[in-house]
């Protein structure tokens, strides 16, 4: 009887262990990605500025952050929003200052077909771990010049 006892609490004892544990990485990876979502917005919006670039300027690609700034319609803001922490509209070179301090962009990339590199990067060079569905910014910079490439080519 008395090893049954100790059975049942080293059992309750490993199931509180395991909670605890479980509890502590579902928290941990719920912080990182609340964490990363203005990163993942920045992203997204990086990669709809160079696409927007990409077509206004018949594909040549940017040489910098204030060519991208360029294509910044003040009548369609982006999803990352031209806004700071209380919500208020900032200017355009402080949305570039604020994207610039999120992502890094590889303006020697050559935007041709097939070209697999990724010219969108974290500040750290490392990828995004965080990104909304069809709004990763190198798939969009591949998907928009492929795009582009088959309407030339008639397709």
């Amino acid at each position: 009887m008395q090893r049954n006892k100790i059975t049942k609490r080293r059992l309750v004892q490993f199931a509180a262990v395991v909670l605890v544990l479980a509890f502590g990485i579902v928290a941990w990876s719920v912080i990182r990605t609340i964490r990363e979502i203005p990163e993942a917005y920045a992203a997204w919006d990086t990669g709809t500025l160079l696409t927007t670039y990409l077509d206004q300027n018949d594909g040549k690609w940017p040489s910098g952050w204030d060519d991208l700034a360029t294509v910044i319609d003040d009548n369609e803001p982006m999803l990352f929003s031209r806004s700071n922490e209380d919500g208020e509209q900032i200017s355009n070179e402080e949305y570039i200052t604020k994207l610039q301090s999120m992502v890094d962009v590889d303006w020697t990339y050559f935007p041709v077909p097939g070209n697999a590199a990724s010219p969108v990067t974290r500040v750290d060079g490392g990828a995004f771990r965080t990104v909304w569905v069809g709004a990763e910014p190198n798939e969009m910079v591949r998907s928009f010049i492929a795009h582009q490439a088959e309407i030339q080519d008639g397709g």
